[in-house]
C-alpha cells in the first residue's frame, strides 16, 4: 500500500506532469516536422538510410496514432486530473474560510493599521462594500471580503489545458485530410465520404503590377446520399466550411481542355491538370499524361505531354504542344485549348476542435481569475479606547495591495480631518 500511495503521489504531482508536458510538446513538433505516413524510401532519400529506419522503428512517421503517443497523452491527462482532484477539498475548504470572519481574521496579515477612529470609510475607499458587523474575542468588529473565485483561477487553467491536450490529441488520431483539384465546373468525389465538390467558379485577384494578391474559389458541396448541398467561398486564410468540413484554398496550377474529335466531329472534352493522367476510352491502353506547362523562348505557354499505352511510355516523336494544337490518332483528333487555371483545395475535417476551443476559453478564464480575481480580506476590530485597528490580506500580489490599503487609509484620515 505505501508503494501505491508513493506511486499515486507521483503521478499526481505538479513536477509529472510538467514533464509530461514538454514531453508531448516535443512529440508534437516532431509530428510536425517528420512527414506523416511516408514510405521508407522517402524518408531514406530525404535524411538517410539508418534515419529512415529509426522513424520508421519508432513510429515517427505516424507520430499522432502511435502507441507511445497515445500513452503520453493519457498520462498527461491523468496526472492533471489526479493533481487537480487532490486539490479539490483544499480550494473548497480555502473558499469557505475566505467567508467566514471566525477563520479569515485570525489569519496573518498582509498590511495593518491602528488607530482609526472610522473604519467605514477604509472599507469604501478600498471598495469592500458588503460589510459585516460581527465580534472577535468578545470586540466589536466589522468583517469583508471579496474575489472568492480567484482560488480556483489555477485549476481551471489545469482544466483547460488537459482539455487542449486531449482535443488536439484526440484530433489528429481522427483527423481526416484529403486534396481536391479541378478546373471551374468540374465535380469530384472527396474521398472516403459520401460527398462530391463542385468548383463552381475560380479566380486570381492581382494587383495593378500583376501580382497576385488573392486565390477565390466559388465551392458547392452535395451529399450524394441525401442530395444535400451546400455552398461557399474558400481564399487563402478564409476557409469555407461545409458539411463540417475545412476548405482550404491551397495552390494553383496550369490545365489544358482536351476536345476530342471524330473525323472532325467533337464528341467529348476533358480538363487535364499538371501531373494528371487522361484515359482515352475508346482507345484501351493508351493516356496522355500532361508534365508541365512551360513557356517557350518567347514566353508562349506549351504543353509537355507524355504518351503512354498499356503503362508503357511511348515515342510518337514530339512531346512538347503549343495551344490549340491537333494531336492526329486517326480517326480520331485531340485538340488542345489555351491554359485554364486550376485551384488546388486542402479538405480538413477535425472532430475534436470543439474541445480544443472549450479547453482554449477554460484556459484564459482560469488565467484571468488567476492573475486579476485576487481573493481578498479586510477587517478591523475596535479595542478597548474606541478606535479601531484595520487589518487586510491578499493572498497575492501583497505589495499592490498594501499599497492600495495605505493610500485609502491616508485619503480616509485626510477627509476625518477636514471634517
Amino acid at each position: 500500500m505505501e508503494i501505491l500511495k508513493k506511486i499515486f503521489k507521483f503521478v499526481a504531482s505538479m513536477k509529472f506532469a510538467i514533464l509530461l508536458l514538454v514531453i508531448v510538446a516535443v512529440a508534437c513538433v516532431i509530428g510536425s516536422l517528420v512527414p506523416q505516413g511516408a514510405m521508407f524510401e522517402q524518408y531514406r532519400d530525404s535524411y538517410s538510410e539508418r534515419t529512415a529506419a529509426f522513424i520508421l522503428a519508432f513510429h515517427l512517421d505516424d507520430v499522432f496514432h502511435s502507441w507511445w503517443f497515445i500513452v503520453l497523452v493519457s498520462l498527461l491527462c491523468l496526472s492533471v486530473l489526479l493533481c487537480n482532484l487532490t486539490r479539490v477539498k483544499a480550494l473548497i475548504l480555502s473558499t469557505k474560510n475566505a467567508a467566514n470572519p471566525a477563520h479569515a481574521m485570525t489569519e496573518e496579515p498582509t498590511a495593518v493599521h491602528d488607530g482609526v477612529a472610522d473604519p467605514e470609510p477604509v472599507f469604501r475607499r478600498m471598495h469592500f462594500f458588503r460589510v459585516q458587523k460581527t465580534e472577535l474575542e468578545g470586540r466589536e468588529a466589522r468583517f469583508a471580503y471579496r474575489n472568492r473565485p480567484g482560488f480556483w483561477g489555477a485549476w481551471v487553467c489545469h482544466i483547460g489545458i488537459v482539455l487542449i491536450v486531449l482535443g488536439y490529441a484526440l484530433g489528429q488520431m481522427t483527423l481526416f485530410s484529403t486534396e481536391v483539384y479541378g478546373t471551374p465546373g468540374q465535380t469530384k468525389p472527396i474521398e472516403k465520404t459520401p460527398y462530391a465538390l463542385t468548383i463552381d467558379g475560380f479566380s486570381i485577384d492581382r494587383n495593378e503590377s500583376g501580382f497576385v494578391e488573392q486565390y477565390i474559389s466559388e465551392l458547392t458541396v452535395t451529399n450524394t446520399e441525401t442530395g444535400e448541398a451546400q455552398r461557399g467561398t474558400s481564399s487563402v486564410n478564409h476557409p469555407a466550411v461545409l458539411h463540417g468540413m475545412k476548405f482550404y484554398q491551397t495552390a494553383s496550377g496550369d490545365a489544358v481542355r482536351v476536345t476530342i474529335a471524330e473525323d472532325g466531329v467533337p464528341f467529348e472534352s476533358a480538363d487535364l491538370c499538371v501531373g494528371e493522367e487522361l484515359t482515352i476510352d475508346f482507345l484501351p491502353g493508351l493516356s496522355l499524361f500532361l508534365n508541365g506547362c512551360e513557356p517557350d523562348h518567347n514566353g508562349s505557354p506549351v504543353y509537355h505531354i507524355l504518351f503512354f499505352y498499356q503503362g508503357q511510355h511511348m515515342d510518337v516523336g514530339k512531346s512538347y504542344f503549343a495551344p490549340n494544337a491537333t494531336i492526329n490518332l486517326s480517326p480520331y483528333t485531340l485538340t488542345l485549348s489555351e491554359p485554364i487555371d486550376y485551384t488546388l483545395l486542402r479538405v480538413k475535417k477535425d472532430s475534436f476542435a470543439w474541445l480544443v476551443m472549450i479547453g482554449g476559453i477554460l484556459t484564459a478564464l482560469g488565467l484571468f481569475f488567476a492573475l486579476y480575481v485576487v481573493p481578498e480580506t479586510l477587517w478591523a476590530v475596535k479595542n478597548e479606547t474606541g478606535v479601531w485597528t484595520v487589518y487586510g490580506k491578499s493572498r497575492k500580489l501583497a505589495p499592490l495591495f498594501t499599497e492600495q490599503f495605505d493610500r485609502a487609509i491616508r485619503k480616509s484620515e485626510g477627509k476625518e480631518a477636514a471634517k
